[in-house]
């Protein structure tokens, strides 16, 4: 109801209707020229009261117009007929001579009227020509100021500057006093401040203006007009951040950055007053943004196309390298297929190697016995063979803490791209290995390439550059592709010598089984041939049948180990279990071992625990293995020598331990001396096949067990522990598994 009665009261002034103190005023003009001809009565009846009169609607003309004027001309005409003319305040019929002068006083008023319509009419005409100006000043603004925002987004200045440039002319446009140009950052971050006008540094770097929807600046990403804010205090639909009120911002305009599809950010006028911005305003902002919108799609898709032409680079270089990794690649190949010996296999790898990847190259071997060994140093300069021949000098380490040791140790490839810094911060000393060798080289980056097959390293293969950073991660992966490959090589050479050295071993198998076969056979047949021919005394008969009876023994005993032999390997061997007591095993195997000891004059010394829990096992297997054990400590054992026999149960386990102070075991045999047909080097006088101590760990391994053996060396003899346990029921492995037996097998 008030709002259309405003509206009514507006369309009423409007129309010409002047506010009504202006008519109060012509009352009251008129009103004391009244009061003052009645103070003051004229002489003439109507005609000087009626151009006294004048003035009063000649005021009213100029005060409130045209309207006003013949208001004021009824009202002076009304009261001169009553008023002023006598009798006061009664209605008289005027005579001839003051007809004519309201006539006159008619004329007069109409044409003050008129004067004062035309003279409103120029006012209005000149203030509507004033504001046309001022509304073509203001469009040429917008346009110059759009053609200038244009101008400077299509030419080739950076984001920032085009902002900054924008932001002030987009304040100075729509004449506020502060502009922002918004980015957006990650989702859920305040925007950034890309550009400012009207704020000084340390203001820009305190603003903090969040995307929230419920703010301004928010709304306006996801809007697609520009969002007013006429008066921060009295808005309700959208908050004005504490932080441009803390600046005196009270109204402000903002518009969205972006295509369609693709918001970039928000740029916003602030004024310090409240105000009404216009659709001319919303228009020329959107408009500026449109063109700034331009600006970041035309960069965004400038940053694509440099990304994809930086990729294509990149992947012709990678192409490149990859080209020339294959080509050396296939240069190894004819390398490494005719890798036999580890050695030559590392020195000609080394050889390709340099200059195809490397300026120099130190190839490094792990022995058999486990050091560290410098076979050989490659290097490009001619000039540099003194220090080749001084970093062959320097011995290798394998437990320091150096990367050389390291990737030995590891097994993974390293990259040292910055050799003096590696040098600077490692903590070893100046003399170590590492430092002396990086001093050697004389290179500014390293590859370490550790050669590794089936978890074991067997060397170590160091390419060297002098020019920085010449090595990468494609240069890595390169590198453990090459020990991949050479690891291969290696292995399968590793796999060559084995099964050459299997094939010796082989046939040293069968001329010793040979040679032990006929042994026997040869006394048999020659006792034998005696006896029939009657060509020995009778008083030697009877050692001749004995001498017969050792021969066929030792020929069943040695027939009976090939069978074992074929038992196990094809899984054929059977345990008969039963409750056994393991003294009563050891006793026998004693007794069976005690004629070969006396033959030596070799003391058996026992210490058998009694009382020993029952053994669920195979009786005659367990004594085959006590009395294997105790013919070899007897056999190795000098002459008046002594074997030490222990039996004892600790925590659930019965421990048969033979010691003796024969010839002992190489420790680096010591490894092997369970593997089949191995025999260490000082079992020269005492030959045999090999095959005793592997079958002893084969049976006890099936019932559960363990055997060890443990030496301090050569002449110092040996002791070996077989252990079982005490248990209510055994666990044999079934007749056809076969257990895994050592790589020597």
């Amino acid at each position: 109801m008030v709002f259309s009665s405003a509206v009514a009261i507006a369309r009423w002034f409007a129309r010409g209707v002047r506010w009504p103190f202006v008519y109060a005023a012509a009352l009251g003009l008129v009103g004391l020229v009244v009061v003052a001809f009645q103070q003051w009565p004229p002489q003439s009846p109507l005609a000087w009261p009626l151009l006294v009169l004048l003035l009063p609607v000649l005021a009213s003309a100029v005060i409130g117009g045209p309207q006003t004027a013949l208001f004021a001309a009824v009202v002076s005409a009304l009261a001169a007929v009553v008023v002023v003319l006598p009798p006061a305040w009664t209605f008289k019929t005027p005579n001839r001579l003051d007809f004519a002068a309201l006539v006159v006083f008619g004329v007069a008023s109409a044409l003050i009227a008129l004067v004062s319509r035309a003279r409103h009419r120029a006012a209005l005409a000149r203030a509507r020509a004033i504001e046309l100006s001022k509304a073509a000043a203001a469009e040429a603004r917008r346009r110059r100021t759009l053609g200038e925002v244009t101008s400077r987004t299509l030419a080739a200045g950076t984001t920032e500057s085009v902002c900054r440039d924008t932001a002030g002319l987009a304040a100075s446009a729509l004449e506020c006093d502060h502009a922002l140009v918004l980015e957006l950052g990650n989702e859920g971050a305040p925007f950034t401040v890309v550009a400012a006008a009207g704020w000084t540094a340390d203001a820009v770097e305190q603003l903090t203006i969040y995307t929230g929807i419920d703010t301004q600046a928010g709304y306006a990403v996801y809007a697609r007009e520009p969002v007013v804010v006429g008066d921060g205090d009295s808005e309700v639909r959208f908050t004005i951040p504490a932080v441009l009120r803390g600046h005196g911002i009270r109204s402000g305009l903002a518009a969205r950055i972006g295509t369609a599809v693709r918001p970039f950010g928000v740029i916003a006028v602030y004024s310090t007053s409240p105000r009404r911005f216009s659709e001319e305003d919303c228009q020329l902002l959107g408009s500026v943004a449109a063109a700034l919108a331009g600006l970041y799609e035309r960069k965004r898709l400038e940053a694509e196309r440099a990304e994809l032409a930086n990729r294509d680079v990149a992947q012709r270089a990678a192409a490149d390298v990859a080209a020339r990794r294959a080509a050396f690649l296939a240069q190894t190949v004819t390398v490494l297929d005719s890798a036999l010996e580890p050695e030559a296999t590392l020195i000609s790898l080394a050889r390709l190697a340099v200059p195809a990847l490397a300026d120099c190259a130190v190839v490094d071997l792990v022995s058999d016995e486990g050091s560290l060994q410098r076979v050989d140093v490659v290097d490009i300069d001619p000039t540099r063979r003194e220090a080749t021949h001084a970093i062959r000098r320097i011995p290798p380490e394998i437990r320091g803490d150096g990367p050389f040791a390291r990737a030995i140790r590891t097994g993974q490839p390293a990259l040292l791209s910055n050799i003096a810094e590696t040098v600077r911060t490692s903590p070893g000393r100046s003399d170590s290995e590492y430092q002396r060798l990086v001093r050697a080289v004389a290179c500014e980056s390293l590859l370490l390439i550790p050669l590794v097959a089936r978890g074991q390293t067997l060397g170590l293969l160091t390419l060297g550059s002098r020019t920085a950073d010449r090595y990468g991660a494609a240069d890595l992966s390169l590198a453990q592709e090459l020990a991949a490959r050479a690891a291969v090589a290696l292995e399968n050479g590793r796999l060559y010598r084995e099964a050459q050295a299997a094939s010796r071993a082989k046939d040293e198998f069968l001329a010793t089984v040979s040679h032990e076969l006929r042994t026997p056979i040869n006394a048999v047949l020659g006792w034998a041939a005696m006896l029939r021919n009657d060509q020995i005394e009778p008083s030697r008969a009877a050692y001749a049948c004995e001498a017969i009876e050792r021969s066929a023994r030792a020929q069943a005993q040695l027939l009976e180990q090939l069978l074992d032999v074929s038992r196990i390997v094809s899984g054929k061997l059977e345990l008969r279990l039963a409750p056994v007591q393991v003294e009563a095993v050891v006793g026998a195997a004693l007794d069976a071992v005690r004629p070969s000891a006396d033959d030596k004059n070799v003391r058996i010394v026992t210490e058998i625990e009694r009382n020993i829990p029952l053994l669920l096992a195979d009786p005659e297997r367990l004594q085959q293995v006590v009395i294997n054990v105790l013919s070899n400590a007897v056999k190795f054992s000098p002459d008046d020598g002594v074997v030490e026999v222990e039996l004892r149960s600790d925590d659930g386990f019965a421990r048969i331990v033979v010691s003796d102070h024969g010839i002992g075991i190489r420790s680096e045999f010591l490894p092997y001396v369970f593997d089949r047909l191995r025999q260490g080097s000082a079992n020269t006088g005492n030959r045999g096949l090999g095959l005793g101590l592997w079958i002893v760990r084969d049976i006890v391994e099936r019932h559960g067990g363990t055997v060890t053996a443990s030496s301090q060396g050569e002449g110092k003899g040996s002791t070996f522990t077989v252990t079982l346990p005490l248990r209510a029921q055994a666990e044999p492995l079934p007749g056809g598994v076969r257990l895994p037996v050592s790589k020597s097998a």
